[in-house]
């Protein structure tokens, strides 16, 4: 209540300190402000992986979100208002009433985004408890209940996160992602990446004081995922669990199944927590929470999901069960335990693999899987359908839950989210290294003196009906040629569309120049050398390819498509682009217009050039 009280009582001030400047100053304060936010928010990220949490002489990493996103807000804010104030004269032909009322309002917009702003930089740090009385949720106090405890920590429930008087961090986050849809849209967007910022980093940051929030980007793997038909509540047994002779004694626990929500569906994640992930302790010490799963609904709509169970610890008494259980709920005298907030660290036998558990809607889509913050990795969904039948429920098991973390004494690169214009966006999970063309051609139309030999496509542009390709009597086009000591990356991009008008400026430049290149891990470019689209045009698929293996980076050769227009990139498509590159090589990055600002991180896809 305090915490909220300040932050309105500090909008009020702003909002009169501004009406006394007048309406042309405060209108310029307004503007100045609303720029730094959208531009804090789309860079915060960026800045703290690459530059703030990388530190080593001060261990900033936890800190490192809430120092970027206040230093590059209020930094150019306070450079931008000293210039305005030089060089700007403020005089304006007004009535007195209209000048103080108009420059109140202004001032309500100024306060209510700087105060966002400053809200969610306070909340992001790990304070560990409350903030002038305030606190996202309850942290728990100790690391595991003990249900022979005299004292015990309450049961923690999976309760929705508390909210700020009037949410000025929610009004701040969403008006700076409206204006990263808008006029500084880009290739990426703050509410693409971001669905829900304010709740993904209350999740984030409500854990003990032994558990980090950073790790850093590649620091996790994607290993596999698959349906499971239960999460289950786990009810303690009262026998002792140990060993009798040589034979294993079974502790007598209990496992009841929990079943999905109608029409959403439990989905296992295998990651692998790499060393890179390890705190300052030495640990991989993490809550549920701090897996966050992003993806699309079946509505394309962005949503996020947390962890919600976790697999049990398989102990030496696991042979005599044999069901691999995910845990959502331990069941106490004192009530359910829920284990979101629980520490956990990976079990010892598993090489740093960790299973968790989401509860997504069905049909959903995933796009990334975020550990902590920094971290992220793409995640796909291809496995076998649901069993027909659930699996047997034992009513005994002598496992008991995921290894807790033991008490500690208190003590991603992710990619810029706006603000940077990318005309092309990479499609996470669909780029390959090979020479095979998407279909085979055989009826198809040459332009720029195209060559083929022997099947394949030595260079030159193609054009041809998808639906004509099975009766085509062209000479059969299979393959690309390409050279025996280079390896050809087909990377999956989607067209992005600028919405501003200096963005679609920006666009044309780019598709016109096509100076597209991708970066290696070695720090070496390669540019462009071909691409091929697959899209609707007029109710007919058309497959258009070119392909310039001897392409130096003139602008000459390759170009637009002749057939497929930009507005035929849309709905169901397809695009590729083609770079050839050495064997062993893996590519990090893609450069899509030339400079840094439009560089997409591509060290989660583990594109590394075959033999």
């Amino acid at each position: 209540m305090l915490f909220s009280l300040v932050l309105i009582l500090a909008v009020l001030a702003i909002a009169m300190l501004q009406a006394t400047q007048g309406l042309f100053s405060a209108l310029i304060m307004a503007v100045l402000t609303v720029c730094c936010a959208a531009a804090a928010f789309g860079w915060y990220e960026w800045v703290a992986v690459q530059w703030i949490a990388p530190i080593t002489f001060v261990q900033l990493s936890n800190y490192a979100m809430s120092i970027s996103l206040a230093l590059l807000f209020g930094v150019p804010l306070l450079i931008l208002r000293l210039i305005s104030d030089r060089t700007i004269r403020r005089s304006g032909l007004v009535a007195s009433w209209v000048d103080r009322f108009g420059g109140g309002l202004c001032g309500l917009v100024t306060g209510a985004t700087t105060m966002g702003v400053a809200a969610n930089a306070i909340l992001w740090i790990p304070h560990g408890t409350s903030v002038l009385g305030f606190a996202r949720g309850d942290f728990p106090a100790k690391v595991k209940v003990n249900p022979d405890d005299p004292d015990p920590t309450p049961p923690i429930v999976d309760a929705p996160i508390r909210e700020l008087i009037l949410t000025p961090d929610r009004f701040a986050v969403g008006f700076c992602a409206q204006l990263s849809d808008g006029v500084f849209s880009g290739s990426r967007s703050l509410k693409g990446d971001n669905p829900d910022l304010v709740t993904a980093n209350a999740w984030l940051n409500m854990a003990s004081s032994e558990v980090s929030r950073y790790a850093k980007p590649g620091s996790v793997g994607f290993v596999t995922s698959d349906f499971v038909p239960f999460v289950y509540r786990e009810t303690p047994g009262e026998a002792p669990t140990g060993r009798r002779g040589n034979q294993p004694q079974e502790s007598g626990n209990t496992y009841e199944p929990i079943s999905p929500q109608a029409g959403h569906e439990f989905r296992m994640v295998r990651v692998q927590l790499k060393k890179e992930a390890l705190d300052a302790r030495k640990s991989h010490a993490f809550t549920l929470r701090q897996f966050r799963l992003v993806g699309r609904d079946p509505e394309q709509s962005t949503r996020q999901f947390h962890a919600m169970a976790i697999q049990q610890n398989r102990t030496e008494t696991a042979a005599l069960d044999p069901v691999n259980r995910h845990i959502k709920v331990q069941k106490t005298r004192f009530g359910d335990w829920h284990l979101l907030d629980q520490p956990f660290v990976p079990r010892g036998d598993n090489d740093g693999q960790v299973e968790i558990v989401f509860e997504i809607p069905k049909g959903f889509k995933p796009d990334y899987l975020e550990y902590k913050r920094g971290a992220r990795v793409a995640v796909s969904f291809d496995a076998p359908k649901p069993p027909s039948s659930p699996q047997e429920v034992p009513k005994t098991n002598p496992s008991g839950e995921q290894a807790a973390a033991p008490p500690q004494p208190s003590t991603s690169s992710t990619p810029p989210t706006g603000g940077a214009l990318r005309r092309y966006a990479v499609r996470r999970g669909k780029s390959l290294f090979g020479e095979d063309l998407p279909i085979e051609l055989r009826a198809y139309q040459k332009q720029k003196d195209c060559e083929i030999r022997r099947g394949k496509m030595t260079s030159g542009h193609l054009i041809g009906f998808v639906d004509e390709q099975e009766g085509g009597k062209n000479e059969t086009v299979k393959r690309f040629d390409v050279p025996e000591d280079k390896r050809l990356l087909q990377l999956n991009v989607e067209s992005v569309k600028a919405r501003s008008t200096l963005g679609k400026a920006k666009s044309f430049a780019m598709e016109t120049l096509q100076n597209f290149s991708v970066l290696d891990a070695n720090g070496t470019a390669h540019e462009v050398i071909g691409k091929y689209a697959i899209a609707d045009v007029e109710g007919r698929q058309v497959v258009e390819v070119q392909y310039f293996k001897e392409r130096t980076g003139s602008i000459g050769q390759l170009g637009k498509f002749s057939k497929i227009r930009d507005d035929h990139l849309k709905g169901d498509y397809e695009l590729y682009y083609l770079f050839l590159v050495d064997p062993r090589v893996q590519i990090v990055a893609f450069n899509a217009g030339g400079d840094a600002g439009r560089r997409e991180d591509m060290g989660m896809e583990n594109l590394v050039a075959p033999e």
